[in-house]
């Protein structure tokens, strides 16, 4: 098997040996590497990024999940379930649509 000249051997190497750390085949994890770089630059060339920086970002999620969480617990399961009901009915409508 000849390797494309745009990657070195180093590179199968490496992705080989991660790819098996991680228990998966070399396609799978090379497909899950590239989604994950994919998000990571998407979010941080995101406008809040641009507006906060980088360390205040990280910062300001760790207070909007407290403030999400402390919002949730207050809430009764009939008010939670209701609540999802309408996410669902929501998110389906659009897709029929």
């Amino acid at each position: 098997m000849s390797l494309p000249p745009s990657f070195p051997q180093s590179f199968y190497r490496s992705l080989n040996r991660l790819a098996k750390e991680a228990g998966m085949n070399r396609a799978a994890f090379a497909a899950k590497a590239i989604k994950f770089y994919a998000a990571a630059l998407k979010k941080s060339k995101s406008q809040v990024t641009k507006a906060l920086g980088a360390k205040a970002v990280e910062g300001y999620t760790e207070q909007a999940r407290k403030i999400s969480q402390s919002w949730w617990a207050t809430l009764t399961p009939e008010e939670k379930t209701a609540r999802a009901k309408k996410a669902i009915a929501a998110r389906w409508g659009k897709k029929k649509k």
